[in-house]
């Protein structure tokens, strides 16, 4: 989906467009369930999870702010549902087996990798959107030579220009990306 349907659903959400938020949990439920169930292990209570995840997006929506990742947002609610699960789990077990098990589950959800996976969504959406801020050639130049694995010459070939021509639209794409994911990436 791209970024401008992201951010659609984000304010559609936030106004209380009930369709809308049915169609965003209808496209996102399962995965937000299988994310759960990955650290809970138990599908009837993922599910509950889920549901409780979607009626939290739903009563702080008016909190969305829509110029950010809803899917992200959407994780984040999960991954906080998970954790508090997880510690309800681990202060009334009494095998010590399931508690290290309970608390590997934690540590997981807690750790970076989460997180990174998390961060990953919103990196899809800011690379999806400069992606269609790009002026039409750099972009279509860009897509052939960086998705389709074909050289400037065979760029050049097919479009009608000089491969100089598509060498400077890849130059100048690679800087508008530079400049709209400095703020994301210090290594810029």
């Amino acid at each position: 989906m791209a970024d401008n349907s992201y951010k659609y659903i984000a304010q559609a959400i936030k106004e209380g467009n009930e369709k809308v938020f049915a169609a965003f949990m209808a496209s996102e439920f399962n995965n937000i369930v299988h994310f759960i169930n990955h650290f809970v292990k138990h599908f009837e209570v993922a599910n509950d999870l889920a549901q409780e995840t979607f009626i939290s997006l739903w009563f702080s929506r008016e909190t969305i702010d829509p110029d950010q990742n809803i899917r992200s947002y959407i994780f984040r609610i999960a991954k906080n549902k998970s954790l508090n699960q997880l510690r309800e789990q681990y202060s009334w077990c009494t095998d010590s087996l399931e508690k290290r098990s309970i608390d590997l589950s934690i540590s997981t959800l807690k750790s970076e990798q989460v997180d990174a996976g998390i961060m990953a969504l919103e990196l899809e959406e800011l690379i999806e959107r400069t992606y269609s801020q790009l002026p039409k050639t750099y972009r279509e130049s860009f897509i052939l030579s960086r998705k389709m694995g074909m050289t400037y010459e065979e760029i050049a070939e097919s479009k009608g220009l000089s491969a100089k021509t598509i060498e400077y639209h890849i130059s100048k794409a690679l800087i508008f990306f530079r400049k709209r994911l400095s703020g994301y990436f210090k290594i810029f």
